[in-house]
């Protein structure tokens, strides 16, 4: 299939050729040029890569970090000193105030200031500090794990994979409008091509029938007003013609849109209308829950119901640790940089506690959510369901049509016979034998009208109940 088409496109020439055609080759092609298939097919790519992503949140994170900063300016700050009191050990070997004790009182003798006098003091001179950040750095690795997120990583993740689902089945809905369109096209176009040969034969006829007239007129045979009857309805036939054939261009060409193809291609369709449906298709499963459209709304309420979990999960207590291991410096105080390797853990709580009832109405209303979603899928199927039976009955109606137009196109063509043996033996007159011709012509027509429309109510069909692939 694919070979085929790059044929057509670079090979301009054979556009304008001859293209030999069944109705699975169109769905085919139609399938490999829709835009719209292409699409679907990229959401679903989207979908398996969000899926990944969102599975890859079980796992811990591992990452390099670093950085680096630089102020110009040096920071100068000077700690003042002075008298600091001292201490010696007691008995019991801990520290205890060096202080002067009076020998009356046993009491620490206090100055004037209201503190205790101590014997002796310590000097501590003035501290002058200097910090320079000018080519401050640091570089390391570090590692993050949830522990526990309220089950928030593992209803993402199960979303994901309902959205991955929901994206294959959207293949299977974007498939099955684009085989009902490709298969409206192609009986269209059949339709009209057999329209197009009913409107040559039935010119045809009254072309012939016309000629006759002319020259019997010739002789004396027929008046003027009969060949003025029977050219008014030779311009008739013509114009029929030109329709038909207009028609049949227009078909073509819209066939050719959706295969892909050259508006100008000229198509040549293997198939032909045939009049009955196979037995089979009366067998075929008829539950809805085949359908593609059903099966991506049931799989929305199951998404809505995991949204409510989700929902739930950010009110719920979150745990979650990292460590990680780095080297920094360039820090310098007074001159001096204290350059190392160190290692760092940290773990992390966050509980919920009072939000003024915002927790509690979410999930509220993503169950409200949920329902909405589960109605709209009861209501649904009940369509769905009334759809395949009306698909059904469209058939058999179809069918009944095919069988009355037969049993009316038999009926005309021996009207016909019968109009031009009289005629020939002057026991009927013109107009009698031009009205049998035009119910010949439109018994005709609608005999390949309710054959079209039989093969498009089978296509229908199996659309409604999942089939058409």
């Amino acid at each position: 299939m694919k070979f085929f088409l790059l044929i057509l496109v670079f090979w301009p020439g054979i556009l304008a050729a001859q293209v030999e055609l069944n109705l699975q080759l169109c769905r085919d092609m139609a399938i490999d040029y829709s835009k719209e298939m292409e699409m679907a097919e990229h959401q679903h790519r989207k979908a398996v890569f969000d899926t990944k992503s969102f599975r890859a949140n079980f796992f811990p994170k591992f990452s390099m970090v670093g950085f680096g900063f630089y102020n110009q300016k040096e920071y100068q700050y000077k700690l003042k000193g002075g008298y600091l009191p001292t201490y010696r050990p007691g008995t019991d070997g801990k520290l205890e105030p060096n202080v002067v004790i009076d020998p009356n009182t046993q009491q620490p003798v206090m100055g004037g200031d209201g503190k205790p006098v101590f014997q002796t003091y310590a000097f501590l001179p003035d501290i002058q500090l200097r910090l320079n950040l000018r080519e401050v750095y640091m570089a390391g690795a570090q590692l993050e794990q949830p522990l526990y997120m309220g089950g928030k990583v593992r209803k993402a993740y199960q979303m994901a994979r309902v959205g991955e689902k929901m994206a294959e089945e959207n293949i299977r809905l974007s498939r099955s409008e684009i085989l009902i369109a490709t298969d409206e096209a192609y009986w269209q176009l059949l339709r009209v091509n057999e329209q197009t040969v009913a409107a040559v034969k039935y010119l045809q006829v009254v072309q012939e029938l016309l000629q006759n007239l002319r020259d019997a007129q010739a002789v004396g045979m027929a008046t003027p007003n009969d060949v003025l009857k029977a050219q008014v309805r030779y311009n008739e036939a013509g114009l029929m013609l030109q329709k038909a054939r207009h028609g049949q261009v227009l078909a073509s060409m819209n066939l050719c849109r959706l295969l892909g193809l050259d508006l100008r291609t000229e198509l040549h369709l293997q198939d032909s209308l045939r009049d009955t449906v196979a037995s089979e298709i009366w067998r075929l499963d008829t539950s809805v829950g085949q359908r593609a459209d059903y099966t991506l709304l049931a799989q929305e309420v199951d998404l809505k119901k995991r949204q409510v979990a989700l929902t739930r999960s950010d009110f719920l207590p979150q745990i979650g640790v990292s460590a990680g291991y780095g080297y920094g410096g360039g820090l310098k105080l007074n001159g001096d940089d204290e350059a190392d390797a160190t290692f760092t853990a940290m773990a992390a709580v966050k509980i919920p506690v009072f939000h003024w009832g915002e927790g509690r109405n979410k999930i509220r209303s993503a169950r409200v959510e949920e329902e909405i979603s589960r109605l709209n899928l009861q209501q649904s199927a009940d369509l769905m369901r009334l759809q395949v039976t009306a698909a059904r009955f469209s058939i058999k109606d179809a069918q009944k049509r095919v069988e009355m137009a037969r049993h009316a196109l038999e009926q005309a063509r021996e009207n016909l016979k019968i109009s031009e043996d009289q005629y020939q033996v002057g026991m009927e007159n013109l107009t009698a034998l031009l009205e049998a011709q035009a119910q010949w012509q439109e018994a005709w027509s609608q005999w390949i009208d309710a054959k079209a429309l039989l093969h498009l109510s089978v296509s229908q069909y199996l659309k409604a109940i999942g089939k058409l692939d």
